[in-house]
């Protein structure tokens, strides 16, 4: 069996797993186990694999509004990866993920990728708030630079928090953040598909 098909195969036999409601560790444990999974494939299936429910779920939460809430680490983390040539990956749910666990959060380019995130939504006439964890080091340096271009932009303790909290419709590549949020956008994939980013579909998506 060839590592396309094994991970097919690993795919096929965890979404069994998580439509029966088995626990995603639990499961995940054994089809790593089972198929000899590297680190790299067990990490995609776990961040872009989700249950037929989860996906009902997140589907019937997206909404078309004008005003939105952005995951900016998690947003710009996923698209400086893009960005630098790494693999993205087009998960179950339709949101675009990486693999990189964070690698680039003290990156020097966060603040540009925030800008163009910005600019891209002033392209669509949509009103943006981006929010940053405060406790990452360089938050406080990265909104003074927004707010000076007057953007919309605030730190917060917990940023997950206030993201899911919000009455806004929420982007975010964080599958827990769109689970629980009330409302989702997903305006923001097209920046994902209209700058020929090396994209992944996974044996999860149709064409």
């Amino acid at each position: 069996m060839d590592e396309i098909d094994s991970l097919k195969e690993a795919y096929i036999d965890y979404k069994y797993f998580l439509n029966r409601g088995y626990p995603r560790k639990i499961a995940l444990d054994a089809i790593t186990a089972r198929y000899n999974l590297s680190q790299a494939k067990r990490l995609l299936l776990y961040r872009c694999v989700h249950s037929d429910e989860e996906i009902r779920i997140i589907k019937h939460k997206i909404v078309n509004e004008k005003e939105i809430v952005v995951d900016g680490y998690n947003l710009a983390l996923t698209l400086i990866s893009a960005i630098n040539g790494e693999d993205i990956f087009l998960c179950d749910d339709g949101f675009f993920r990486d693999l990189g666990l964070g690698k680039y959060k003290d990156s020097d380019m966060i603040t540009d990728v925030l800008l163009l995130i910005t600019e891209y939504c002033e392209k669509l006439r949509i009103n943006c708030e981006i929010i940053l964890d405060s406790q990452l080091s360089k938050s406080g340096n990265i909104i003074s630079i927004l707010k000076k271009k007057n953007i919309n932009a605030r730190t917060v303790t917990k940023a997950d928090k206030e993201i899911i909290i919000s009455s806004k419709a929420v982007y975010s590549n964080d599958f827990l953040i769109l689970y629980k949020s009330q409302k989702i956008s997903n305006v923001l994939n097209n920046m994902f598909l209209e700058n020929y980013f090396k994209i992944f579909k996974g044996p999860w998506v149709i064409n």
